[in-house]
């Protein structure tokens, strides 16, 4: 198994960045890594949806996880190898934000290798951006 862990805190509440986690569909309005997104339910578990990262393949995921407002996880499965992408938000004074990728399989040496080193070195980018969404959301409810 391949696996890497991100772990941010911040002052934001978990209420004002679950909205953003969650809403898988404006997800590139949010991410600058990311080109488009194609879903076609709301988000719950078992809700496949397709990614295209910019300058990467379309990619197909399934909701693995949707417990609001502190769970949400995302599969892609490779050629013998599955990728999960495991969002925890935990409230206190300050909001853990955990982000951890586990890539399974036989060849998840080869994936990690190939794709999880590239997502892991992203993740720092990709929570300020969620952060930063989530900032704006809360001011604009104040």
């Amino acid at each position: 198994m391949w696996q890497h862990e991100f772990v941010h805190r911040t002052d934001i509440p978990v209420e004002a960045i679950w909205p953003v986690l969650a809403d898988v569909a404006r997800w590139a309005e949010v991410d600058h890594n990311i080109e488009r997104i194609e879903i076609s339910a709301p988000p719950a578990v078992g809700v496949p949806f397709k990614l295209k990262p910019k300058g990467g393949p379309v990619l197909s995921f399934v909701i693995g996880d949707f417990v609001a407002p502190t769970t949400y996880s995302d599969i892609c499965r490779m050629p013998l190898a599955r990728m999960k992408t495991l969002h925890v938000l935990e409230p206190g004074p300050q909001t853990t934000m955990r982000v951890r990728i586990e890539i399974s399989g036989p060849l998840a040496w080869f994936w990690g290798w190939a794709v999880g080193r590239k997502h892991a070195a992203g993740l720092p980018a990709q929570t300020d951006c969620i952060l930063a969404a989530a900032r704006s959301g809360a001011r604009q409810r104040a």
